[in-house]
């Protein structure tokens, strides 16, 4: 009898074994649900590393960006930093450089870790698609205009790469800026979406009625002028704030795949989120909290720049001051500036356009007695 009840026991147990083996675990349940990790249980950098190399991706703003981090990474030993510029490319011209080609190539032949990208400068302008010109600003302009910034993300995240995002800065002159806030706000919308580290420049440098000033707190608390008179550029403290806000995200990055938890909280990276106007206005960025819940400004139509459009800075500022201190009008300095002789001399003082070459293919000659034409 009691062998009986043993072996029943036995059997028992077995069946319940089988029982629990066939109820999924937690871990599978996790995967079948969507997947938003958490800053305590993982990190944004794909796998740990002693070093992790750092690519910055931009135009001419990105060049700035990477002397600032070449400045910032003298003393720091868990990454290094290389870059793939092209200062006068952006998204809105993919014929002109195709940036998630290009990051494609370069990550087929040279593996990294880090991508830490600012485009957006050069991109105030219409969008040539095959339905024909797309007029920045409009609502297909955006939906352009993204499809060109997933289609990078997509590139990278295929190869596994972090990505950091520098968003467009605040600039001086109106137009120019009033143009910004639209890339900002789709670059913004785009990262939301896609779980992408964002750092929101407009909030981190624009006074506090959202203007341009080139003044700002350099990093360790002191203000100090961050932008060149230009109105568009960084100059060396400058770039070596935008390192320092970089830097901060990506060394929390690395303490939480060490381990050490803590850091940014970490956005969703599969579940893709759609937000209102009013939950892209409440958005934080990574280094500072949105100010407010308002709606975005709406900008109209009649307000954007015109076909086209690009900013050209002004690289004479000083010179134009020195001619008004001296009364002098800007035309008065270029002449005065030029060389005795010289064609230009001619021209500016004496208003004397010199005659193309002889053997020049366009090269004409004004008969001085028109008499001599007469057919």
């Amino acid at each position: 009898m009691n062998q009986f009840l043993n072996m029943c026991q036995r059997v028992l147990a077995a069946l319940v074994l089988i029982c629990l083996a066939s109820v999924p675990s937690h871990a599978q349940q996790a995967d079948e649900a969507p997947v938003v990790e958490s800053a305590a249980q993982s990190s944004y950098l794909p796998a740990r590393k002693q070093v992790y190399d750092i690519v910055i991706m931009g135009d001419v703003l990105g060049t700035g960006l990477w002397a600032g981090m070449n400045r910032f990474v003298e003393t720091e030993d868990r990454v290094t930093v290389t870059g793939r510029i092209q200062e006068n490319s952006g998204l809105a011209r993919p014929k002109l450089y195709n940036w998630a080609k290009a990051a494609d190539n370069l990550l087929e032949s040279r593996p990294f870790d880090i991508a830490a990208i600012m485009l957006g400068a050069n991109d105030a302008r219409d969008i040539n698609s095959p339905e024909g010109f797309l007029r920045f600003g409009t609502d297909e302009w955006r939906k352009a205009y993204a499809e060109q910034i997933n289609a990078l993300v997509s590139a990278l995240k295929k190869h596994k790469v972090a990505i950091y995002w520098i968003g467009v800065p605040p600039m001086r002159r109106k137009s120019y800026d009033t143009a910004m806030k639209v890339v900002a706000e789709v670059e913004r919308q785009v990262m939301a979406e896609r779980g992408v580290r964002y750092i929101d420049l407009r909030l981190l440098l624009a006074d506090s009625d959202d203007r341009y000033t080139d003044r700002g707190d350099d990093g360790t608390g002191t203000i100090v002028r961050l932008r060149s008179r230009n109105g568009v550029k960084f100059i060396a403290g400058g770039n070596d704030r935008l390192a320092v806000e970089l830097m901060k995200l990506v060394r929390a990055d690395i303490a939480i795949g060490d381990g050490a938890g803590g850091g940014p909280a970490v956005v969703p990276l599969q579940e893709e989120v759609i937000l209102t106007p009013e939950e892209l206005a409440a958005l934080p960025a990574f280094v500072a909290e949105r100010p407010g819940t308002e709606a975005p400004v709406k900008i109209e139509p009649a307000q954007l720049p015109g076909l086209n459009y690009t900013e050209i800075a002004r690289v004479n500022e000083d010179a134009i001051k020195r001619a008004e201190r001296e009364g002098l009008t800007l035309f008065d300095k270029v002449r005065s500036s030029t060389v005795p002789g010289s064609a230009a001399r001619l021209l500016f003082r004496d208003g004397v356009w010199p005659d193309a070459p002889a053997d020049r293919f366009d090269s004409f000659s004004v008969a001085k007695d028109p008499a001599s034409t007469a057919q």
